[in-house]
């Protein structure tokens, strides 16, 4: 487990400088890469198809909401082996977060513009979570708070950062202190 307020040297600016950014001591695991190809989901598997109908009278008809199964399915096996190692370079046995305890996963995605506009946030988190299975934690049943958001990187690269807490009363992770409503007035 890294030690509160670790640094982490990477040349994540701009300028291709390297610069010293501060891990949350919230945080219990941070990791992830940037550059390579998209997060591949299964919703990829699919791709809209147009279609059109001939109609009686001679005119065309679109057709919608027709697809076609995608022929590769070896990107999503890689990205899974590419998470896992990298996993695996974070955690080992000792480290694994062991039943009953409760987890709490934030997964940060930097993806292009187009990607952007047509993939789903919840179909890119279902790609990592299976990838971190019995590595990070034994069950993905352990995790009870996921938050993930996508956004469009500045230099135009994909990527990902995985943060992962192990909760305890102490320590309840990034979303412990999200309240949607309250028993008495909002100061």
């Amino acid at each position: 487990m890294p030690d509160v307020g670790s640094k982490l040297n990477r040349p994540f600016n701009m300028d291709g400088k390297f610069k010293t950014y501060y891990q949350n001591p919230r945080i219990d695991f941070l990791f992830g890469y940037f550059g390579g190809e998209p997060t591949p989901t299964k919703q990829d598997k699919f791709q809209p198809l147009t279609a059109r109908q001939i109609k009686d009278d001679g005119t065309e008809e679109v057709l919608s909401n027709f697809y076609v199964r995608k022929p590769d399915q070896s990107a999503i096996q890689e990205f899974n082996k590419y998470i896992q190692e990298i996993t695996r370079q974070n955690f080992d046995n000792n480290s694994k977060i062991l039943k009953p305890n409760e987890v709490e996963v934030v997964l940060s995605f930097s993806i292009t513009e187009k990607r952007y506009k047509t993939v789903d946030v919840d179909n890119l988190a279902k790609a990592v979570l299976d990838s971190l299975n019995n590595i990070a934690f034994e069950d993905d049943s352990q995790v009870v708070s996921l938050i993930c958001s996508k956004h469009i990187h500045p230099l135009k690269l994909n990527g990902l950062l995985i943060a992962i807490t192990r909760l305890t009363e102490e320590r309840h992770g990034l979303g412990g202190e999200i309240k949607l409503f309250s028993g008495s007035p909002w100061r």
